[in-house]
């Protein structure tokens, strides 16, 4: 009876295998041969693309803080994007039309928007690209504190408004301090940084007067926004201030020696720059 079972079994599973094989065969069959089955599956096809570059064409326009504040009508048909509403000015039209041009996988744009001097913007969306330009300020100016090896294990909390950065919390020493404000007014669209942040051992580790004016010097350097001080160096000694390490040019050595000249409680600037860019030197 165990035999018989087993070949009853084994003869349903065969027979169900060559169903299968039969139905897939035929399914294949009818969609290889039906011109309308092939049509519909690429129109399925085509209007999900079309559906992600519309959302991706109406993202790009919400970031950009000349479009976003209008309301734009998006539509995407075989990769072909059409842009109808009403804006401004003609600079703002070029805009969008350069922005969902440049967005991935639009063929082309038909720009129909109107100009129209009157258009009222959209107070939902206006500040929608400064909101994302602040988080993503937030997220820089984090990550650098984290991956600097004395401030990562700090309790430093960053806090972004129209680009300007407020650090609080708590650091051991001045040094800390001021390392972590320079970190953030080195992230890229920053605007200002308020220091909140409280060294603990400030009482036992004050920091000396030549060390507050370097200090000095290297936030207005840092504040121009035109000098990298990444391989700059600053030392103060009785009032004189020695700038030495690499800048890119003339240019931002001069800037950097008036820059240090003009802060209060320096007596002399000693310019040790050296030039990188040796065409412009």
């Amino acid at each position: 009876m165990n035999s018989e079972t087993a070949q009853r079994g084994s003869g349903r599973l065969f027979t169900a295998l060559i169903l299968v094989i039969v139905l897939v065969g035929a399914a294949y069959f009818i969609f290889t041969r039906n011109a309308s089955v092939q049509n519909a599956f690429h129109f399925v096809q085509e209007s999900t693309q079309d559906a992600t570059t519309t959302s991706r064409v109406r993202t790009a326009l919400l970031l950009s803080k000349n479009v976003s504040p209008f309301d734009i009508k998006v539509e995407t048909s075989r990769a072909e994007v059409t842009l109808d509403g009403q804006v401004p000015t003609e600079q703002i039209k070029a805009v969008a039309g350069a922005i969902a041009l440049d967005t991935s996988s639009v063929k082309e744009v038909h720009n129909n928007l109107a100009i129209n001097p009157s258009t009222a913007r959209n107070p939902e969306t206006q500040g929608l690209s400064e909101r994302v330009a602040d988080l993503e300020i937030k997220t820089l100016v984090s990550a650098d504190l984290f991956q600097n090896a004395d401030l990562r294990e700090k309790h430093i909390s960053t806090d972004v408004k129209n680009r300007m950065v407020t650090l609080s919390g708590t650091v051991e020493t001045p040094a800390q301090k001021n390392q972590a404000e320079h970190t953030a007014w080195q992230v890229a669209g920053v605007l200002g940084v308020t220091d909140n942040l409280s060294a603990a051992n400030a009482d036992t580790n004050p920091e000396s007067v030549d060390d507050k004016l370097a200090h000095r010097v290297e936030f207005e350097l840092y504040s121009t926004k035109a000098i990298s001080l990444k391989s700059v160096q600053i030392r103060a000694d009785s009032g004189t201030v020695t700038l030495s390490g690499n800048v890119a040019s003339r240019a931002e050595k001069m800037l950097a020696e008036k820059t240090a000249e003009s802060v209060e409680g320096v007596r002399k600037v000693v310019n040790s720059l050296a030039v990188t860019d040796e065409t412009q030197s």
